[in-house]
């Protein structure tokens, strides 16, 4: 066979191979629903309808803002009635004017309307007190209560004291909190810059 044929051969291989890929790209591209096609474009969750980054949102109540969150990234369920948050921060101010701050890897927001009624925090919660430092795996907050339950392992460290105990219930606002069972109690030492000065 001389290098022409050959040459020939190879172009009409290459063409039908072409034409096969281009039907199917096409009969795939037509066979997917808007929604596929628009949760591909924007790198959605599945069974969500919209993606935000640099999530902020203030719940008001009587006029009055109740607390403020701010998110990384938060992605609405198709239904509305779910927001699931990354790097999520609540702040708001407690009965005595002290701030507390909530920080969640990853948050579950269960919504009605405009209003979150329920918000499941995973992946590491820190809960700052003023000067106390609360930490769990998980925890749940219900705003409209101003209640926070945490199941598993609980540590709270601030003012010369390190209390640990399985299972939490308590109160952001008011800043009093309960834990169930396995409570234990340290006194930790003060840090050297805590220490009075000798003249």
């Amino acid at each position: 066979m001389s290098p022409r044929k050959i040459a020939k051969a190879l172009a009409g291989f290459g063409a039908i191979a072409l034409v096969v890929l281009l039907i199917a790209t096409v009969w795939i591209v037509r066979h997917r629903s808007a929604t596929q096609v628009l949760q591909t474009a924007a790198g959605l969750v599945p069974g969500t309808l919209l993606r935000a980054h640099n999530f902020h949102w203030t719940q008001m109540k009587a006029g009055e803002r109740q607390w403020v969150l701010t998110a990384g990234e938060a992605d609405y369920s198709a239904d509305k009635t779910m927001l699931k948050l990354t790097d999520a921060v609540v702040t708001m101010v407690s009965s005595d004017g002290k701030p507390v701050v909530v920080n969640a890897p990853h948050a579950d927001l269960t919504m009605i309307g405009n209003h979150v009624s329920k918000a499941y925090l995973t992946g590491g919660t820190v809960i700052h007190l003023g000067e106390y430092v609360l930490s769990t795996d998980s925890a749940t907050f219900m705003p409209d209560d101003d209640k926070v339950d945490a199941p598993g392992l609980v540590t709270i460290v601030g003012d010369g004291l390190k209390v640990s105990g399985i299972g939490l219930s308590g109160h952001p606002k008011t800043r009093v909190f309960e834990l169930h069972t396995q409570v234990q109690t340290e006194v930790l030492p003060k840090s050297n810059s805590e220490k009075p000065k000798q003249s």
